[in-house]
This record gives structure tokens, C-alpha cells and sequence, in this order.
């Protein structure tokens, strides 16, 4: 009878990154997604798949079953949904590793447990900050 070891970890490299884009606008989905797919593909050399979701609760629901390798929020949703705090607190319980940032249109982020506040950007030379957060082998989180 062979022994198997159970506490190796392999890491796998993902065939592709995946990234969460999340704002209540449909027009500025239409014009952002493919803006973050075509410049993330292109600065990481690697295939960017970027979902959509329009709302707060979508956004969780959609983070509770994917593993994202980064989360864009918008600053604002409305009264009805989560706050953009509420939301991120909900999705670090999740996984505390993923990077979460939000996209602002006031100078500072209203709140402070994201990994970044960047003004929404006017070119894709704004959106360069956001390599930062990938490394080689993908996203490692606790999913």
C-alpha cells in the first residue's frame, strides 16, 4: 500500500487572470471592460477575462463563487444595495488575499479597507497602477 503526502501544495499557473469589474453604469461597462481586457492582456502578457456585475450584492454572490485575482469597485451604490464598505468587508471575510480596489470620483476612497483608491481613469496610461497587483502563478487566495 503507497503512502500518499496530503500537506504538498502545487500551485498551478492559471491559463488566465481573472478580474471582477464591478459599477451600477451599463454604458461605462460597455466602454470600460473591453479598455481593462485589451490593457491587462497586453501589459501582463497573458489572457484578462473581466466579468461584469452592475450591483453590490451581484459583485458578492459572483465573488463567493470565482476566485478573482483582483476586484474593481465602484466608490458608490445605491441605497438599497450594500455600501461599498459593507461590500468590501463582506468579500475580505471571503478571502482576505484578494486585492480590492475602487475606481473614485471624489480624490480619496470612503473607505479604507481596500488595497487601492485610483480616480477613475481618462487613459489607458491611468490604468498602468494596476499591474501591480498581479504576480506570477496567479492568485492564491483561500478558496
Amino acid at each position: 500500500m503507497k503512502n500518499f503526502q496530503f500537506n504538498t501544495i502545487v500551485e498551478l499557473e492559471r491559463q488566465r487572470i481573472k478580474v471582477l469589474f464591478s459599477h451600477e453604469n451599463k454604458e461605462l461597462h460597455s466602454t470600460m471592460v473591453p479598455v481593462l481586457k485589451e490593457f491587462l492582456s497586453k501589459e501582463l502578457g497573458q489572457e484578462v477575462e473581466i466579468v461584469s456585475k452592475f450591483t453590490a450584492w451581484e459583485t458578492l454572490y459572483s465573488a463567493t463563487d470565482n476566485v478573482f485575482d483582483l476586484i474593481i469597485l465602484a466608490d458608490t451604490y445605491t441605497v438599497q444595495d450594500l455600501s461599498p464598505k459593507d461590500l468590501i468587508r463582506k468579500i475580505k471575510r471571503l478571502d482576505q488575499c484578494i486585492p480590492i480596489i475602487q475606481f473614485s470620483s471624489v480624490k480619496e476612497c470612503k473607505t479604507e479597507s481596500c488595497e487601492g483608491c485610483f480616480p477613475w481613469p481618462r487613459s489607458k496610461r491611468e490604468l498602468k497602477p494596476l499591474t501591480h497587483f498581479f504576480r506570477r502563478g496567479g492568485h492564491s487566495g483561500s478558496k
